[in-house]
C-alpha cells in the first residue's frame, strides 16, 4: 500500500491499518526493547521526591482514582505535579486541577492496578524507534494532510495490561479543550504500530467510522456505538486515524500484556502533549536526521527576541 491508497479510507472513513508495514524480526525487536524499557521504569520510577510550595497545591482537585494507579504511582505523579510548578517560579493554574490542558499536566504512567503501563519520551529512552517517526510511508501521509512542517506531539508506548477493561470513548488533545462544533480540518493525526497482533480479545484500538466528520466529541463511556470497528491486524501493522475520529482501546480479556507504540503527528503550531526536546541529548540528536529532529520540537518554537 503506498501514501494515495492509505489516504483514501482514511479520509473516507477517518481511520486505516496498513498491513506488514515492519517485518516480523523488526517489529518482535522492537517489541523486546519496549519490554527492556518497562521492566527498567517498575523498577526505577520517576519521582522528584516531596516539594514545598509557597501558593496553592496544585493537587487538590484532581480526581487521582479515576487511573487505578495506585498510592504509590499516585503519590510520585503528586511529586512531579508539585516540582513541575516550583520549576516555573511556583506559578499556579489559573483554572481548577481537573480543567487544566492535558498537555500541561503530568499523567500517570501505571494503570489498571499496576497491569497497564504507559512509556512516555520513547524515542529519548531508545533511538532505535527512531524509524517509525520517518517511516517512508507514514511520512508521505502527513507531508500530505498536515504539511511538510508537521511535528510530533507524542511518541509513547500502550501497554494495555491482561484483564483489563476497555477505555472511554474519546478524540484527542488538543481537540479535548475545544468547543463543539470541532474544527472542519484536521489538528492532528494518531498512529499505532502495533508490536504484538491486534485482536478483539487483546484490547485492539476500536473506531467508529466517520465520526471525524461530525465536528462532534462522542459520548461518555465505553458503551458500544453504531459503525463501531476494531483494528484488528498482525504484529508488524500500523493503524492510522485522524484525531478527530473517536475511539478507544478494547478490553484485553486475554492472559497476555498488549503493546503498541503511539506516534502523534500535528500541524507546527499546535502544542505537543509532550516536550520531546528537553531530554534530548548531543549524542542523541546526532543520530536524528534534521526534519527528525525539527518534528521534535529542535527549532520549532518560539525564539528569545530581542
Amino acid at each position: 500500500m503506498d501514501a494515495t491508497e492509505a489516504l483514501t479510507p482514511l479520509n473516507r472513513d477517518g481511520f486505516v491499518v496498513i498491513p506488514d508495514v515492519l517485518s516480523p524480526a523488526v517489529a518482535g525487536e522492537l517489541r523486546d526493547r519496549v519490554e527492556r524499557i518497562l521492566a527498567h521504569e517498575r523498577e526505577h520510577p520517576v519521582d522528584p521526591g516531596p516539594v514545598a510550595l509557597s501558593g496553592p497545591d496544585p493537587v487538590g482537585d484532581i480526581d487521582f482514582e479515576y487511573w487505578q494507579s495506585g498510592v504509590h504511582e499516585i503519590a510520585r505523579l503528586k511529586n512531579r505535579i508539585r516540582r513541575r510548578q516550583a520549576d516555573e517560579f511556583d506559578t499556579p493554574w489559573p483554572v481548577p486541577a481537573d480543567q487544566v490542558c492535558i498537555s500541561f499536566i503530568h499523567i500517570p504512567t501505571t494503570f489498571d492496578d499496576g497491569r497497564s503501563r504507559r512509556i512516555f519520551n520513547l524515542i529519548n529512552k531508545d533511538t532505535a524507534f527512531a524509524l517509525l517517526v520517518e517511516h517512508p510511508l507514514l511520512l508521505s501521509m502527513i507531508n500530505q494532510e498536515l504539511g511538510l512542517d508537521a511535528i510530533v506531539l507524542d511518541m509513547s508506548v500502550n501497554h494495555v495490561g491482561p484483564h483489563t477493561d476497555s477505555a472511554g470513548w474519546h478524540v484527542d488533545s488538543p481537540l479535548t479543550q475545544i468547543s463543539e462544533p470541532l474544527p472542519n480540518f484536521t489538528l492532528s493525526i494518531q498512529s499505532a504500530w502495533m508490536l504484538d497482533d491486534f485482536t478483539v480479545a487483546n484490547g485492539a484500538t476500536h473506531v467508529v467510522r466517520g465520526s471525524h466528520l461530525t465536528q462532534r466529541k462522542p459520548p461518555h463511556g465505553r458503551g458500544r456505538i453504531d459503525d463501531e470497528v476494531v483494528l484488528e491486524g498482525a504484529a508488524g501493522s500500523v493503524a492510522v486515524w485522524f484525531s478527530q475520529t473517536w475511539h478507544r482501546h478494547g478490553a484485553n480479556v486475554t492472559d497476555a500484556p498488549r503493546n503498541g507504540v503511539i506516534i502523534q503527528y500535528g500541524r507546527s503550531w499546535v502544542k505537543p502533549f509532550v516536550d520531546l526536546r528537553t531530554p534530548m541529548t548531543a549524542d542523541q540528536a546526532a543520530t536524528f536526521s534534521p526534519r527528525l529532529r525539527y518534528m521534535l520540537g529542535c527549532n520549532a518554537n518560539a525564539p528569545v527576541r530581542g
